[in-house]
């Protein structure tokens, strides 16, 4: 991209990211405005969490008081959300920033772009496409409404929103640059001999580690009559108190709170909770399962609108079930324990599921989502 010359003028961004990846994305996007825009003085303001801030994010909220689980959740905190939003439309209102960027989080960022609209002039862009494919399609028609440009991170999603007036753009998956550059400088480690390396991933909130861990609990010790297996629990940051009331049920596991690319790229399997870290495992080329359980209620309002039968995103790129997945009521320790034993002991097994996940890498292809997403926003929104 040409440079810019020289200017001290301020640019004025509001970003708003509500869960922890997206943090981690919005925080690279950032970076690249910066890069992008050299001699520019940049200010970034909105929700988001650590990364971001680190990167110069002046926060109007955190993403540990921003994640909820389900509807009952948000039900509880609806008082709370109702605020956040007339907080932040009123900051927009005052403070005018050159560009508005939503990142995911559908549920507080469409409603935040229909209160701005009414009376914010200027460019609002959304990174990283809610999967209104999989469910919640009737959304589609408020992004028509409130948002003058989508990037999205998988290539189908163009012809989605093409078939529904929307302008989108693919600028590439932001977790392929970031796992390849992993990878270059990670060499594999092959073979851990009798014993297996399992990872669990739980969830990185307080509702998803109370309902996946008595399960998971359960099904390694099930696993561990076959298998010589160590077990490593991965905890987000902040969740390690979480796991207290489970301490004893869990002495002869690790707990962990290394970098989840590093635990799962050292790992024979690993089951992961419905989320980004399924995209995690694919590049990184691990064996994995996907489970997932929530509240009855959230899962008897869901079912009916969810228009897709899988959650993980390489089946549904795939547009087969090479990674099982256990929702619900399949979410059981002997489903687990049972699939984990064939991956670790069916060769055959694990070597067309490896197979099938090498391919995800020639769908998404090798952009860089940070630095294309940047260039296009810089561009619409006359920076």
């Amino acid at each position: 991209m040409k440079e810019k010359p020289f200017s001290h003028r301020d640019v004025s961004v509001f970003i708003s990211a509500g869960e922890h990846s997206g943090d981690n994305h919005a925080s690279g996007l950032m970076q690249q405005l910066k890069a992008q825009m050299p001699g520019y003085d940049v200010k970034f303001y909105g929700l988001g969490g650590d990364m971001m801030t680190a990167v110069g994010m002046d926060p109007l909220y955190h993403v540990r008081d921003l994640a909820t689980v389900g509807f009952t959740d948000v039900i509880k905190k609806y008082g709370f959300f109702k605020n956040a939003i007339k907080e932040s439309a009123e900051f927009i209102k005052q403070k005018n920033p050159d560009v508005v960027i939503l990142v995911d989080y559908p549920g507080f960022n469409i409603r935040l772009a229909e209160s701005i609209r009414k009376f914010y002039t200027k460019k609002i862009i959304y990174y990283i496409s809610p999967q209104l494919w999989a469910w919640h399609e009737s959304r589609v028609n408020k992004i028509r409404k409130y948002i003058d440009l989508m990037l999205v991170v998988f290539p189908f999603e163009v012809d989605f929103y093409g078939k529904h007036g929307v302008k989108a753009e693919f600028v590439g998956h932001p977790l392929v640059k970031k796992i390849k550059e992993f990878r270059e400088l990670n060499p594999k480690i092959t073979g851990t001999g009798e014993v297996k390396r399992i990872t669990l991933l739980p969830g990185s909130r307080k509702d998803e580690i109370k309902k996946h861990m008595p399960v998971l609990i359960e099904a390694m010790k099930i696993l561990k009559e076959s298998v010589n297996a160590e077990v490593v629990i991965s905890i987000a940051p902040g969740m390690e108190s979480h796991f207290d009331e489970f301490r004893e049920s869990i002495s002869g596991f690790t707990l962990s709170g290394e970098s989840s690319y590093r635990l799962i790229y050292d790992s024979d399997l690993v089951l992961t909770k419905a989320g980004t870290s399924t995209m995690e495992c694919t590049l990184l080329q691990v064996p994995y399962l996907i489970f997932y359980r929530t509240y009855s209620l959230n899962y008897f309002i869901l079912k009916p609108i969810v228009r897709v039968d899988k959650l993980g995103i390489a089946n549904i790129l795939l547009e087969k079930n090479a990674v099982k997945e256990f929702i619900q009521n399949d979410f059981t320790a002997e489903n687990l324990a049972a699939e984990s034993l064939k991956i670790l002991t069916d060769d055959a097994y694990r070597t067309r599921m490896l197979g099938d996940l090498r391919k995800i890498w020639d769908t998404l292809g090798s952009k860089d989502a940070s630095s294309n997403a940047a260039a296009l926003i810089i561009k619409r929104a006359g920076l």
